[in-house]
């Protein structure tokens, strides 16, 4: 974790993200810029918060542990969005652990310092709402598709999480994202590349078939 004090880079993040839309109170006079270096704890578990923040570049794992220690992602972050409005905000131990999953550039909130004020900004508490709404809901999604087929899962977070039919995700990530060991889903990966779906190329693989993917991740294959 490194701070950056450069006051017109915090301003330009501001401006650039349009995150003062986030809260009445002026964001440029409470907010400092950090980075966290990939695998870099943000917050961990049954640890205080001392900052609310926003992620602004990168991807962070929001995970926990099973009472067998096995790691259990809940959810992945990406850009933008806030990290410790569900617990920090409040002052309560956070139950979950998020971790950069790649480079991160936050902006962060004080929250020795400014806590009562952010818990009084009313439009920072209805975005919390709205946000805290949305990952419930996703949550609810995960859990349903725990139940579907390996190849399904993996269909779909192929589709979610492709760029340009590129598909860059390390495979040890996502078989944690899926709740899968990374041997079955290595498995799954071969048998997509053999049905001629995926091809591999370097260090990511190339969607060759994206009808048959959609197929698969509906769960209408044969």
């Amino acid at each position: 974790m490194k701070k950056i004090t450069d006051i017109s880079q915090i301003a330009t993040c501001i401006d650039t993200y349009n995150l003062q839309s986030f809260l009445v109170h002026d964001l440029l006079s409470i907010s400092e810029l950090y980075t966290f270096e990939k695998e870099e704890h943000l917050i961990q578990s049954q640890t205080p918060s001392d900052y609310l923040y926003f992620l602004i570049k990168g991807t962070v794992r929001v995970y926990t542990y099973s009472s067998e220690t096995q790691n259990i992602v809940i959810n992945r972050s990406q850009p933008i969005t806030l990290l410790g409005e569900a617990s920090s905000l409040w002052d309560l131990l956070p139950q979950s652990n998020v971790k950069a999953e790649t480079d991160c550039l936050c902006l962060g909130i004080s929250l020795k310092k400014h806590r009562e004020l952010l818990q009084h900004d009313v439009r920072l508490l209805q975005n919390i709402c709205q946000i805290l709404s949305y990952r419930l809901n996703s949550g609810v999604n995960l859990a349903n598709s725990l139940t579907e087929p390996v190849e399904t899962r993996l269909a779909k977070f192929i589709l979610e999480n492709n760029n340009n039919q590129k598909f860059t995700c390390q495979l040890t990530t996502c078989a944690a994202i899926l709740n899968v060991s990374y041997r079955h889903l290595l498995r799954t990966m071969t048998s997509f590349k053999e049905e001629n779906i995926l091809k591999k190329q370097n260090s990511y693989y190339i969607i060759v078939n994206k009808a048959q993917l959609e197929k698969i991740a509906e769960n209408l294959q044969n």
